[in-house]
């Protein structure tokens, strides 16, 4: 029996039996595994995959230049795995065959549901970007492909490094939380909510001056890439640290749920949203959790608001499970 690995996140590897093979199989032919990989369990025309490789050839030419590519990659491979047909081509997924790619999104199919290890498994497989570094010249179609599929599991990737961070919050291991959010800033270095909830963490230790410096980041690179500023919910949970939050965090849910009375949902909003990042308490949390959820229906944001109430059920959820 052959046993197939492919790694397609970051540096892509084609491992056999324990033998890595990679190095026998070129840019265009590894992305076209990666392409068939990806449609697993779905077979793909053989009319797709030559048009999309070599465009620029004539019909007759293209499917002469993937045949010869896939008889190569099959010897390779093995014909059990990469198995094709007169009219398609397909990656058979049998129970020696791993795809991290495929791993990775069923993974993330419901993280609501995921556990630390879960997650921590998770941020582990992704190991950079979808074929990272394999550059196919002169396909245009597989290039739109393959920025889709990248941006696509960035996000998903994003939001597994964001769950994962506020479970180990949750679990009150900071230090750990720290780093995953380093991680997830390191990524997506736009992402405010990563740098608020990077300065909630390091206050919940004490650490009132790494909290400044991670919003001092902020708004440099914000400023950098940009030319903005933090939000209004990112300085005011500068404020509200500078200031000692945890102290006043009831007099800051009073103070939003005040604005929002005066239906000032920006305000009222950004409050909620510093209060969230800053206390560690669950019930304040879930407070201003239910006050956003409010604010999003207000604005018929249903979808929005559901899922808002559904983070202040995990905040009442986890102060039980500990």
């Amino acid at each position: 029996m052959w046993h197939l690995e492919l790694r397609l996140l970051g540096r892509p590897w084609v491992i056999i039996d324990s033998d890595d093979r990679t190095t026998e199989i070129g840019d265009k032919s590894l992305a076209l595994v990666a392409y068939v990989a990806l449609a697993a369990p779905q077979r793909i025309a053989r009319g797709k995959l030559a048009g999309a490789f070599w465009p620029d050839k004539s019909e007759n030419a293209s499917l002469y230049r993937l045949r010869h590519a896939l008889w190569d990659l099959r010897r390779i491979i093995g014909k059990a795995h990469l198995q094709a047909d007169d009219a398609n081509c397909w990656l058979a997924l049998e129970d020696d065959v791993r795809v991290d790619v495929l791993e990775f999104q069923r993974g993330c199919e419901d993280l609501t549901r995921a556990g630390v290890t879960q997650l921590s498994a998770l941020a582990e497989l992704y190991r950079g970007d979808l074929l990272d570094g394999v550059v196919v010249r002169e396909a245009p179609l597989f290039d739109e492909w393959l920025l889709v599929e990248r941006e696509r599991l960035q996000l998903l990737y994003h939001e597994t490094l964001w769950r994962l961070a506020q479970a180990q919050q949750a679990a009150e291991d900071y230090a750990r939380a720290a780093q995953t959010l380093a991680r997830l800033i390191q990524a997506d270095p736009l992402h405010e909510r990563g740098y608020r909830a990077l300065m909630g963490g390091y206050l919940r230790q004490g650490d009132r001056a790494a909290a400044l410096r991670v919003y001092a980041q902020c708004a440099k690179t914000l400023a950098a890439e940009l030319g903005i500023s933090p939000s209004p919910a990112t300085t005011l949970l500068r404020e509200m640290i500078a200031r000692g939050t945890p102290a006043s965090a009831e007099n800051e849910v009073k103070r939003a749920t005040v604005l929002l009375a005066q239906k000032r949902y920006s305000d009222a909003w950004a409050t909620c949203a510093a209060i969230e990042a800053a206390v560690a308490d669950p019930i304040t949390r879930s407070q201003a959790a239910l006050l956003r959820a409010e604010i999003a229906l207000s604005q018929g944001k249903q979808t929005e608001s559901l899922t808002l109430i559904q983070t202040a059920r995990e905040a009442i959820r986890n102060m039980f499970s500990r």
